[in-house]
C-alpha cells in the first residue's frame, strides 16, 4: 500500500502526503514538540525543506529499511549506509550553515532515535529460503546486532552521544501478520513475538556493552514492546474501543 493512500496521512494536518506511514504524526514528531521544537520533523530528501529547516531537526529514516541490507533491497528503499551518507552530507552543510563550534554543539547535544528492526525478520528472513538455510532465528539475532554495533560506532565516530535505540514491538500482533494468521483464528503469532524478546534482550546487553565501550556515550533502550503489548492486550487503559 502506497503511503499516499487512506488511512495513511488521514489525520495528519491538511491530509497531505508525508512520507510517514501512519494516519498522522508519528513518536519522533511528539518528542520533537515537547523539547519545543517543530511539531512535525522534515524529511531530508524533501525538497520542500532546507538547511534552515534542518538545523533544529531532521529525519533520515526511509520505512521498510533494517539493519540488514538485503531488507531495503527487498522492499526497494534506502538502506542504513545511504542514511549515513546523507547524515555525513547534513553536517557539512550544518557547519557551513551556523559555524563549526555551533554545529559540533548541535551534533553531540541532539537526541539521536533509531527504530528498527521488524522488517528484517518479516519481510526478509522469514521469507527467505537463503537466510534460513544458511542462519538459524539465533543467529540472524546475532548478525544483526553486530551490524547495529558497528553503525552506532560510525555514528559515535562521527560525534553523535545521545542515541535511543528502540527494540522490536511484539511484531506478531501487527496487523499483515494477525490478517495472515488465518489458521490461529487472527490472534498474534507468538512466534515472532517470542523472536521480538529474545532479540530485545540482546540489544539491551548491546547497549550495556556500548555504553562501556564508547567514551561519553549515552545510549538508551527504548523497551516499545511493552508498551504496545499492553496497549493491545489492555486498550481500553489508553482510551481505546475494543471492537
Amino acid at each position: 500500500m502506497q503511503e499516499t493512500t487512506r488511512p495513511y496521512r488521514r489525520d495528519f494536518a491538511g491530509g497531505r502526503p508525508t512520507g510517514r506511514f501512519s494516519n498522522g504524526r508519528i513518536p519522533s514528531d511528539f518528542i520533537s514538540e515537547a523539547f519545543g521544537l517543530k511539531p512535525t520533523v522534515p524529511a531530508y530528501l524533501d525538497p520542500a525543506y532546507n538547511i534552515l529547516d534542518f538545523a533544529t531537526g531532521v529525519c533520515f529514516a526511509s520505512a521498510g529499511t533494517g539493519y540488514d541490507n538485503a531488507t531495503s533491497d527487498v522492499l526497494k528503499v534506502i538502506p542504513m549506509w545511504k542514511e549515513l551518507e546523507y547524515y555525513k552530507e547534513y553536517q557539512n552543510k550544518l557547519r557551513a550553515y551556523v559555524g563549526k563550534d555551533k554545529a559540533n554543539e548541535i551534533l553531540s547535544e541532539a537526541l539521536y532515535l533509531m527504530s528498527l528492526g521488524t522488517n528484517d525478520f518479516l519481510e526478509n528472513y522469514y521469507l527467505s529460503p537463503k537466510w534460513q538455510s544458511q542462519f538459524t532465528v539465533q543467529q540472524y539475532e546475532d548478525f544483526l546486532i553486530r551490524l547495529a554495533a558497528n553503525f552506532i560506532r560510525e555514528l559515535h565516530n562521527l560525534g553523535v552521544r545521545k542515541i535511543s535505540l528502540s527494540g522490536l514491538p511484539p511484531m506478531g500482533c501487527l496487523p499483515l501478520e494477525r490478517t495472515i494468521n488465518i489458521l490461529g483464528q487472527n490472534e498474534c503469532v507468538e512466534k515472532f513475538n517470542n523472536v521480538a524478546l529474545e532479540f530485545n534482550g540482546k540489544l539491551n546487553g548491546l547497549v550495556t556493552r556500548l555504553n562501556m565501550e564508547l567514551p561519553g556515550l549515552r545510549l538508551l533502550s527504548a523497551d516499545v514492546y511493552k508498551i504496545l503489548d499492553q496497549i493491545i492486550k489492555k486498550p481500553s487503559l489508553y482510551g481505546i474501543g475494543s471492537m
